[in-house]
């Protein structure tokens, strides 16, 4: 009876852990978002206001960040100033791609992201800051997606994997 009693103690357990293991996409997806919408802001800052090249303002902000938004940021930094003749929209393709797994970002998002590359380095401070405001309203549109959607599926993956593993339990039992 014992081992019926610590089996079911287990399963329920590690049912729980999994729902809340699976919950927490949608949370670090959140944070993710707001990261980089904050980071979308800074750049836009350093290259309206200090006139830094690109690659000084990833820099910075990749140093001022952290998590894998900043680690974005720093190796596109990195691509810019040791391959040389890499273009921006390259360079940022080649830092998201190797840093895109830890973000937990849907498709939509992704694309969102992807076309960062598309807008920096390709014209005039002006138009850049233009398109950076542009791309900074959609992020955050989708910020306020990825909170309801948050909301909504966080509290029901750790009630289903509790819920899940008493049932199983009391099935096994």
């Amino acid at each position: 009876m014992i081992f019926k009693i610590t089996g079911a103690i287990l399963i329920v357990a590690s049912c729980s852990m999994g729902g809340a293991l699976y919950s927490n996409i949608y949370i670090n997806r959140l944070e993710n978002l707001k990261a980089f919408s904050i980071c979308l802001e800074m750049l836009r800052s350093e290259i309206a206001y200090t006139h830094m090249t690109l690659s000084e303002a990833s820099s910075i902000i990749g140093q001022k960040t952290d998590g894998p938004v900043a680690d974005i940021f720093t190796e596109f930094s990195c691509i810019l100033n040791l391959k040389k003749g890499y273009t921006a929209h390259i360079a940022w393709e080649e830092a998201l791609n190797k840093n895109l797994e830890w973000l937990d970002f849907n498709d939509e998002e992704i694309e969102l992201v992807k076309t960062l590359g598309d807008v920096i380095g390709t014209s005039d401070t002006v138009n850049q800051e233009k398109s950076l405001t542009l791309l900074s309203k959609q992020l955050d549109m989708l910020v306020e997606k990825a909170a309801a959607e948050k909301d909504k599926n966080v509290k029901m993956y750790r009630n289903l994997g509790l819920l899940g593993g008493l049932g199983l339990a009391i099935l096994l039992i």
